[in-house]
């Protein structure tokens, strides 16, 4: 049976979302440029530090990532990677922590902000995955002669990994871990025990 304490926390809730959502969409296009600059410069450097020789290239252009080799022709392919579906999923999850009355304050603050620095390292990694999917499939012949089809299945698999079960999923397990007693709350799981069995 619902209590009056879950009814009025979830009440709130769902009240505050439909604002949090357009207040954290808002924020989002606008500080979207930086971000894409900060993801390409740190997605880089990361596949930069798994190769040798380091010559993974990232460009940013108009919201997309040019992933691509140094050491290869100037006319060798490119992938061309939109950054919007790398880190929407950032949205959902603010909306979700700013529509929860007091998610910021105390400890709810601190790991609401380890979740966020879990989420941008989700990002890097899914930019890092193309990069060596993009090695592994992309390149024609160059990447038959440097990829088996286990490294490449590999690669595949991941960009799929990042592509829909991190990118949908994390945002929802990164709320309800950094908000668990809240969330709990919200969803009916607090207070629920256990019965024991009576001693006849």
């Amino acid at each position: 049976m619902p209590s009056p304490r879950r009814d009025l926390e979830l009440g709130r809730f769902l009240r505050r979302l439909p604002l949090s959502l357009l207040a954290v969409g808002a924020v989002w296009l606008a500080v979207r440029p930086l971000y894409n600059v900060v993801l390409c410069r740190s997605g880089e450097t990361v596949a930069r530090l798994l190769e040798y020789p380091r010559v993974a290239k990232i460009n940013l252009q108009n919201g997309y990532a040019l992933i691509g080799r140094t050491d290869l022709r100037a006319d060798s392919a490119w992938l061309k990677l939109s950054l919007t579906q790398v880190h929407f999923n950032a949205v959902p999850f603010l909306a979700l922590v700013l529509a929860v009355p007091g998610a910021l304050t105390g400890r709810g603050g601190r790991r609401v902000l380890l979740a966020s620095a879990i989420l941008f390292l989700s990002h890097v990694l899914a930019l890092v995955v193309n990069v060596k999917e993009f090695y592994a499939m992309g390149l024609g012949s160059w990447s038959q002669a440097n990829y088996g089809a286990a490294a490449r299945a590999l690669y595949g698999a991941l960009r799929y990994f990042f592509d829909i079960p991190v990118t949908f999923t994390l945002p929802l397990l990164l709320w309800a871990g950094a908000l668990w007693e809240r969330v709990a709350t919200l969803t009916g799981v607090a207070g629920q025990g256990v019965a024991r069995p009576r001693r006849s």
